[in-house]
């Protein structure tokens, strides 16, 4: 069977380096799936569920923004933060959430600011409620 070599960064170490049979990465407007042999790709991460399967079996991980490069036998994956999702705490993730809401938006970067807020925390309530 086909494989992937899977590699994810921070900015502080290698977090995740495994062969996998596919992948499903969050992207700032969706979802992709990855195979092996898919055409190169570089595309912008969203916050989300990086699922990694590997035959019969699969893990997940919290993808917190980044940057994704594909190549034919090869996925890099540029990230703020890879973070077990049985590790994102509900109490958290809504404080989270009030907090960016009540964020005031009257400038750009402020306004990206609050939309950067608003996705992280409502990825990590999908994902724990999904658990």
């Amino acid at each position: 069977m086909a494989e992937l070599h899977c590699v994810v960064v921070t900015p502080e170490r290698t977090e995740l380096d495994v062969r996998a049979t596919s992948l499903v990465i969050p992207l700032f407007d969706g979802e992709i799936g990855i195979l092996p042999g898919r055409a190169p790709m570089i595309g912008r991460l969203g916050y989300g569920l990086l699922t990694v399967r590997t035959g019969s079996s699969s893990s997940q991980h919290y993808l917190d923004g980044g940057f994704l490069q594909v190549t034919r036998d090869a996925v890099y994956i540029l990230t703020d933060r890879l973070i077990d999702p049985s590790k994102l705490d509900s109490v958290q993730a809504k404080a989270d959430l009030e907090s960016a809401n009540a964020m005031k938006a009257v400038t750009a970067d402020a306004f990206a600011t609050k939309e950067k807020a608003l996705a992280q925390a409502r990825a990590k309530l999908r994902l724990i409620s999904k658990s």
